[in-house]
């Protein structure tokens, strides 16, 4: 083996480990808030920090808010 076969042996193995843990990593993260008249469902983007909140009220409505970026 020559130092060119290791260097894609290594990129190999990283690009594995990449995929891999794109798959067991979820992305976003989800939160479900109820209040007496309303349903809201927060989600938060783990990889960018941001998050938006869509709120059902008891009619079946969807009202989305805007994304929110805390910094």
């Amino acid at each position: 083996m020559t130092q060119k076969d290791a260097w894609w042996w290594a990129f190999l193995g990283v690009l594995v480990v990449a995929v891999f843990a794109h798959v067991l990593l979820p992305r976003y993260d989800w939160k479900e808030v109820r209040d007496p008249n309303a349903v809201s469902v927060l989600v938060y983007d783990k990889w960018t920090g941001r998050m938006q909140r869509a709120i059902y009220d008891d009619k079946g409505q969807l009202s989305v808010l805007n994304v929110y970026v805390p910094f």
